[in-house]
């Protein structure tokens, strides 16, 4: 249900880019529940305050899943003709479909308040960001995160917008190598700006979701970065059955091939799941952050109980990549055990092969002693041996055969 207008009014003021459709206040049972106050503009609330390389990051040479991920660079320089056609503007207005207009209407349409706007930057320019950024006010630091190399997730706060990125994994599962590309999203009070170096993997079914969604006209921003959070925690999922897959089958694997070039595929399969996992793990602190309560950005019955929904779904995906990790270690385990089988059956044939030669060489030696008084070595002395040989050897195999060794 959504909040009256005259309750939409008592969380007016929280901060200017909430707007009147955002409640600063929650409406609790019988009563009103006062949020703390909000953060500051410029308030960094994930990520670092320098865009370094953090010591944990997959894409560093010290890691030793490195060689498993490949970062995502900085955007392309400025192209010289076709300026912001890498960018897709829509407007969303109550009572009227879903249409595209030019990006110098932006302005324009962001004027009327009860309208909202979608901007998509797709393989964009350095120049198609910086246009944006100067029709929106983005903060330059914002806008500075966004051309730089792949970073982790992270969320800050701005005067009249805030900025939060995610990580869009791309697996090769040929190569066994994840490329971690940014996805970085500027959330205002009536419009959102995703913009990505290179096109989504779920890109189509975002936008036939958003045009097909009513609940963008009310909900404006926050709802369509819940859309956007939510078909990329559906591609984590996807993900997560693709690989559930490969992991039975290198299970069957490891039950047949002991060969060292398995070995080293399944080291290699091994990092490649620990590379996912961490990659969809560095969101935990940015959904948490949505739902904390000096976070007034996003606000109100309607929209919280979707970003506690994906922070439930995010927690479950957690859990079966975490999973995954410890089923590709019982692969190894698996393998470990077949290779003991093989040595076991290896030990067992050459004793049984040399309980054999040594049984004859004993019979031999004794057939070619000298001993006085005794013909040792008349014709039928070496009958009598290879029949010795061959019943004794006969007996051996019998004895192998009943503990099911041969």
């Amino acid at each position: 249900m959504s909040m009256p207008d005259d309750e939409r009014e008592r969380g007016r003021g929280v901060w200017q880019a909430v707007g009147p459709r955002r409640a600063a206040l929650t409406l609790m049972p019988n009563r009103w529940r006062r949020r703390p106050p909000p953060l500051e503009a410029g308030t960094i609330i994930v990520g670092d305050n320098v865009l370094v390389a953090d010591d944990n990051d997959l894409t560093t040479s010290s890691s030793p899943h490195a060689q498993a991920v490949d970062a995502e660079g900085t955007a392309p320089a400025a192209p010289t003709d076709a300026p912001l056609a890498a960018a897709s503007a829509w407007l969303f207005r109550p009572g009227a479909e879903p249409a595209l207009i030019a990006p110098d209407d932006i302005p324009a349409a962001l004027a009327i308040d009860e309208n909202f706007v979608w901007v998509d930057l797709s393989a964009y320019a350095q120049a198609d960001l910086r246009e944006i950024g100067r029709l929106l006010d983005l903060h330059r630091r914002a806008v500075h995160a966004a051309l730089s190399p792949w970073q982790r997730p992270r969320l800050a706060i701005y005067p009249n917008h805030f900025y939060t990125s995610a990580t869009v994994a791309r697996p090769d599962a040929t190569t066994r190598r994840v490329q971690a590309s940014e996805l970085d999203l500027f959330v205002g009070r009536n419009f959102l700006v995703s913009a990505h170096k290179q096109p989504l993997p779920f890109g189509d079914h975002l936008l036939t979701r958003a045009r097909t969604s009513p609940e963008l006209v009310l909900l404006d921003a926050a709802f369509m970065l819940y859309v956007i959070l939510d078909e990329l925690l559906a591609y984590y999922e996807e993900l997560n059955t693709q690989m559930q897959g490969e992991i039975e089958r290198m299970e069957e694997r490891a039950l047949r091939d002991t060969s060292d070039q398995f070995l080293e595929d399944l080291v290699h399969f091994k990092r490649y799941v620990f590379a996912l996992d961490q990659l969809a793990e560095q969101h935990r602190a940015v959904f948490a952050a949505y739902l904390r309560p000096d976070f007034t950005l996003i606000a109100g019955q309607e929209v919280e109980a979707f970003y506690e929904d994906l922070d439930t779904r995010l927690a479950r995906l957690l859990g079966m990549l975490s999973g995954n990790r410890e089923t590709v270690n019982g692969s190894f385990e698996i393998y470990v055990s077949q290779m003991a089988h093989r040595t076991n059956a290896i030990i067992r044939t050459l004793t049984v092969v040399s309980t054999l030669l040594f049984s004859a060489s004993v019979l031999i030696s004794l057939f070619g002693a000298s001993v006085q008084g005794l013909a040792t070595y008349a014709p039928f002395t070496f009958i009598g041996m290879l029949v010795a040989i061959l019943v004794v050897c006969a007996i051996a195999l019998w004895l192998f055969r009943t503990r099911k060794w041969v």
